[in-house]
């Protein structure tokens, strides 16, 4: 009976955090869209603490309760998008069963998460009978249209906003050949955050989790290396097929790079004992600073000749001898 209680409970509290995280990612500007990156968290909380059937049926609850919200509300919102990235974390919670390794873990999931959104834009595009890349070429040229506006109400300069007016169509060409990578490079991003984040929250609760070892000693295989350099060169093609292929493996690998720089600035962070707020401020530079990205991408790329963490445990060992 107890047990029995509980578990009503958790599920009435399942659906009301969900709720509540729809409702925000849809009416909230500007923090709203990039909180829905973690809408996975609590589905992969609920679902591993309740079970698959209930964690499902909290999501469904969830889902409907906000989307008729909505309609009572008249704030036409596209729901289904929340709801897709959501189902990331009914997908990482089977796969956490399984005991992957890390990079298994991952991929397996990313890549279902990214076959999922990829079946939604065909879904989409037989619906409004048009071919899926004009699909994609009509969202990123709204997307450029909303930044545009976007862009007047922040008093950016009429000149900067005007050459973004007349190359909308390079701009949009360009974003839409190199979807394939964006759409991949999202999925995984979407994946590892609510990973790490769910490995704190699901430890703290006394549930079980896979051990995935020291993360901060993960780096890439030392071959992707020479893809890089050729994609680089395939850069220097004058056929628009092979640059666009060369643009996506580079946007792939730099993601590859950037997570094997975040695990030697994670090493060094604990080393030498630095201070969590100094470490969130860092991760927080990388978001909105672009140049901190490409430092973080290029020390995991130059980690194969220098080895950052070996220097940084010889450094460490000195100061301690010391």
């Amino acid at each position: 009976m107890i047990l029995a209680r509980t578990l009503d409970n958790d599920l009435l509290q399942g659906w009301m955090v969900l709720t509540l995280t729809f409702l925000f990612v849809a009416l909230v500007p500007f923090i709203g869209p990039l909180v829905v990156v973690l809408t996975p968290l609590p589905v992969l909380y609920y679902a591993s603490h309740l079970g698959r059937l209930r964690g499902i049926s909290v999501l469904a609850t969830a889902f409907l309760t906000s989307y008729g919200i909505l309609a009572v509300m008249r704030q036409h919102v596209n729901l289904p998008t929340p709801l897709m990235i959501a189902i990331t974390g009914l997908l990482l919670s089977e796969v956490l069963k399984r005991n992957y390794s890390f990079e298994k873990t991952i991929l397996t999931t990313s890549l279902a998460l990214f076959f999922c959104g990829s079946g939604f834009i065909l879904l989409r595009s037989w619906q409004a009978d048009i071919a899926p890349w004009k699909l994609i070429e009509g969202y990123v040229a709204a997307l450029i249209k909303e930044n545009i506006e976007l862009y007047s109400q922040l008093n950016i300069s009429q000149e900067q906003i005007k050459v973004i007016r007349e190359n909308t169509g390079q701009i949009t060409r360009f974003f839409a050949g190199v979807f394939p990578a964006l759409g991949i490079s999202g999925s995984v991003l979407t994946v590892w955050a609510n990973l790490l984040a769910g490995q704190m929250l699901l430890k703290f609760r006394k549930f079980s989790f896979p051990e995935f070892g020291d993360l901060t000693l993960w780096k890439a295989p030392e071959r992707l290396v020479w893809i890089f350099i050729a994609a680089g060169g395939m850069l220097l093609f004058p056929v628009e097929g092979i640059v666009i292929f060369g643009m996506n493996l580079l946007i792939l690998l730099c993601m590859i790079y950037m997570f094997q720089g975040l695990a030697i600035a994670a090493f060094f962070f604990r080393k030498k004992q630095i201070p969590r707020m100094f470490r969130f401020f860092f991760y927080g530079l990388i978001l909105i600073q672009q140049y901190m990205l490409i430092i973080v991408v290029a020390l995991g790329l130059f980690d194969l000749w220098i080895d950052f963490r070996k220097r940084i445990r010889d450094l460490n060992q000195t100061d301690t001898d010391q």
